[in-house]
């Protein structure tokens, strides 16, 4: 039996479903795995072992899009469907394809659609532990041990990243620092650009042998491209320049990340990279990493936690972490990673 997974829709929810992934096949070593996922989101899911086959979602749908893709799934004939978004659409497309199992969580007013309906995992728990909750469920037992959320990167992909950046005149003994000073989400979830800017302008002046990322999506060109305007030192702006996919086997290069809570982040954790991680609006016991050397500051706010993409206020919640404290973290870290 074949069953098909639809991932979440954006890249740390990707990378936050990977223990679950891991823990289906354990229940089920017998049945082949397949994960829907948005094209963008596909290479989280590349190189992971126990997933048998990724089939590629459209970015965006149309109408011509979910017939050609309604019609790709009645051929590959998934007989389960297991649902780690929350939307009313993804449960109603499996059901339209012709999954005939299908399990989630009974939201978004899709509880009729579910053959199987998964009870809510704590509210305050991470959400690592959300899509853990419903293969549990589906298994009728409780993982028995951790399952890891890293990421994969093949020999052949690190060997790539050496050699780009030695295109990019950094040499590869030369230490990397990461830095991803906006989010997908929003500018809620982003800390200060003029403090990126500064943290990276002092942390060049006192360390100039490292070579500085930046990293970022094409939409985030011009914002990151004005903060690494001007800077002293290796400052590369790769926003715009990578796709996912090569971001990742370039991230695996670095000794340190700094960011906000954002996509970017859970791949540096994904990887084993040691982070320095700012936390706005949101709640870090829902999203920061579980394992791996990591600091998160955070202080939070009177108006916090909210899901707003922009604050329509003065954004405390994110003033109130300093250059200096984000530089006496990068700092620890990077000298445990030396």
């Amino acid at each position: 039996m074949t069953t098909v997974i639809r991932s979440p829709n954006w890249i740390g929810d990707g990378i936050m479903c990977l223990p679950a992934i891991r823990a289906f096949k354990d229940s089920f070593p017998d049945e082949r795995l397949a994960v829907a996922a948005k094209r963008y989101l596909a290479a989280v899911f590349q190189n992971i072992p126990e997933i048998d086959e990724i089939v590629p979602l459209p970015d965006r749908w149309t109408a011509r899009s979910i017939v050609s893709s309604m019609k790709e799934f009645r051929q590959r004939g998934f007989r389960r469907g297991i649902l780690f978004t929350n939307s009313f659409s993804s449960a109603l497309f499996f059901r339209l394809a012709g999954i005939r199992s299908l399990a989630g969580y009974a939201r978004d007013g899709r509880g009729l659609l579910l053959s199987d309906r998964v009870l809510p995992a704590p509210a305050d728990g991470h959400q690592q532990t959300d899509y853990l909750n419903v293969i549990e469920h589906l298994s009728g037992k409780r993982a028995t041990r951790p399952f890891s959320a890293g990421l994969v990167v093949s020999a052949g992909e690190k060997e790539w990243a050496a050699e780009w950046l030695r295109e990019q005149g950094i040499a590869p003994e030369r230490p990397l620092l990461a830095v991803s000073p906006t989010a997908a989400y929003g500018s809620a979830k982003a800390w200060l650009p003029e403090r990126f800017r500064e943290v990276i302008r002092r942390w060049s002046e006192s360390r100039p042998g490292t070579a500085v990322l930046l990293l970022g999506g094409g939409s985030e060109q011009k914002r990151i491209a004005a903060i690494a305007d001007g800077l002293p030192g290796s400052v590369l702006n790769l926003a715009g320049r990578l796709d996912l996919r090569r971001s990742i086997a370039v991230l695996s290069r670095c000794r340190l990340f700094v960011g906000n809570d954002s996509g970017l982040m859970h791949v540096a954790a994904a990887l084993s990279v040691p982070l320095v991680a700012v936390f706005g609006p949101t709640v870090p016991g829902r999203t920061a990493p579980l394992a791996g050397r990591f600091r998160l500051l955070h202080h939070g706010a009177d108006c916090a936690p909210c899901r707003r993409r922009a604050c329509p206020s003065d954004h405390r919640c994110m003033t109130a972490v300093s250059v200096d404290e984000v530089l006496a973290a990068a700092a620890e870290l990077w000298q445990g990673a030396g």
